[in-house]
């Protein structure tokens, strides 16, 4: 183990935090993902890794690393999630999130912005750094830095528009403007497709989390579905199905065992203090925990399945498969719950109330449930950043756009059938097979962060969260028309810090 210093980055204030986070681990999978380190007398090699090794405590924020992150967020910001943390009215902190309604002053417009920004400003400073280097470990630590932070900027693009591309080699002091569409959509490509050459197609197991060639294949295949150019997304999803080397596995086994066959690229978590996977404790509800038997997991009464999307789900689906307690298997707790001396955890003998009347929510364990964990929150699953249940799903789409609807169908089937379903219809046309894909990538990714994108590709977002609305509210969403609402607004905080930042219309 090489020995930690102390030392403090000067970063970018106008755009992110004060602090980079590093780190001295040899091991990506047992990361100690917020110590710091310094230069001291470390060589380029090392420096460079451990720089490098610092941007991961940022990429957390793209997982369930605690209950205010990127995945809950753009969830909510879609029909397939609901916060329950002030859930309702649509004006509550998770109401504004769960129906299009929030304002630049919102916590989590700042805390998305700041929190990717500080993950872009960490990569900066590997690339800054090390950029020249002509060693070939150095070059491949700076391609890392340079995945993370178009990927970085993928994000910020399709939440917010349009953002300033800091790169860390400008001026910055009076301000920064956006980048134009096109500097963007530039920006993204051109990066990814650089360091596509660099980066291996595979690690060893201690490096598990770092992003391989194929991570980046799978990240430009789905930028060019967001853009519609099917040939692309078509030809990078391909080569991945035929060449990656991945297979489909049982569902539950992508969330319940690391390093399995179906990620293409993880972000890692361990089971210790605030470095776990923290899904299932934000799911939880005190109630139906210890009705469960769930111990040593707290319940902090978060997370859910809205409950309109829950029914759009076949009763058959094994994506959405009961939860049974005796096993601790299974995904979905729904209807009555009952106590183990037989009365109704909510309501009375007489009148039992089911968790979707008491909740709000069904509640979700897309992650298996881990008991007696590290604060009652800190589980050990990795989340998925790719895999290739969605690489063959971006293929499908890409496929049926291109007007050969048999391969696309052959692909959904491959997806429908691990979920224990049949096959869609032999007689679907293009616009039918487009809706049929549109739902399977719903209800195949849903809380990995997909489905808000999906909606804006497909013109559905305000269509899909207004049957959210109505079915919580019994009316119609007052802005179910304004396409405005489709971009979240940039933080109060930032437009002040940067003169030369412009709000997005509507806010």
């Amino acid at each position: 183990m090489i020995r930690k210093h102390s030392i403090q980055y000067i970063l970018l204030a106008l755009l992110a935090g004060n602090l980079a986070f590093t780190s001295c681990s040899d091991s990506m999978v047992e990361e100690k993902l917020f110590s710091q380190i310094g230069d001291g007398n470390l060589s380029d090699i090392e420096g460079a890794r451990l720089l490098t090794n610092g941007i991961y405590g940022y990429v957390q924020y793209f997982s369930y690393f605690g209950g205010n992150n990127w995945l809950m967020n753009v969830s909510s910001y879609s029909d397939e999630f609901f916060c329950n943390w002030g859930g309702t009215p649509e004006t509550g902190w998770g109401g504004a999130q769960n129906f299009l309604n929030m304002d630049a002053g919102h916590a989590m417009s700042e805390t998305n912005w700041n929190s990717v920004y500080s993950l872009i400003t960490q990569c900066n400073e590997v690339i800054t750094k090390y950029g020249e280097s002509t060693e070939p470990e150095i070059i491949q630590y700076v391609a890392e830095a340079r995945f993370w932070r178009a990927f970085s900027y993928d994000k910020l693009y399709h939440l917010f528009g349009t953002v300033p591309l800091v790169t860390g080699s400008q001026d910055i002091k009076n301000g920064i403007a956006r980048a134009s569409q096109e500097e963007m959509e530039s920006f993204i490509e051109t990066e990814l497709a650089d360091v596509e050459k660099v980066l291996p197609e595979t690690y060893s197991s201690t490096d598990y989390g770092r992003p391989t060639s194929w991570a980046v294949k799978a990240t430009l295949s789905r930028y060019y579905l967001n853009k519609k150019d099917w040939k692309k997304a078509s030809i990078y999803a391909k080569e991945i199905i035929d060449k990656g080397g991945f297979n489909l596995v049982d569902y539950q086994d992508i969330f319940s065992k690391n390093q399995n066959d179906e990620v293409i690229l993880a972000i890692n978590h361990i089971a210790e203090a605030n470095h776990g996977n923290k899904y299932v404790a934000l799911v939880l509800e005190a109630s139906i925990r210890d009705a469960l038997g769930i111990t040593g997991v707290s319940a902090s009464n978060g997370y859910g399945m809205a409950v309109p999307f829950f029914r759009t789900f076949d009763p058959d689906d094994k994506r959405i498969t009961p939860y049974n307690p005796a096993t601790g298997k299974g995904i979905a707790v729904s209807g009555i719950v009952y106590k183990s001396d037989g009365t109704p955890v909510y309501g009375t003998p007489e009148e039992p109330k089911s968790v979707e009347e008491q909740l709000s929510r069904v509640l979700t364990f897309k992650w298996e449930v881990q008991t007696n964990i590290p604060l009652g929150e800190d589980a050990s699953l990795n989340v998925p950043a790719l895999r290739l249940g969605e690489v063959m799903l971006t293929y499908a789409e890409a496929e049926n756009e291109l007007g050969h609807l048999e391969e696309a169908k052959t692909y959904v089937d491959k997806i429908r059938s691990r979920a224990g379903l049949e096959n869609l219809p032999a007689n679907l046309n293009m616009a039918s097979m487009r809706d049929a894909i549109l739902d399977e990538r719903g209800w195949e990714l849903y809380h990995e962060g997909y489905r808000r994108e999906d909606l804006v590709r497909h013109g559905k977002l305000l269509e899909k969260v207004n049957e959210k609305y109505h079915y919580y509210f019994g009316k119609d969403m007052p802005w179910k028309n304004n396409n405005d609402r489709i971009l979240q607004p940039i933080p109060t905080n930032a437009l002040l810090l940067n003169p030369l930042l412009k709000q997005n219309p509507g806010y």
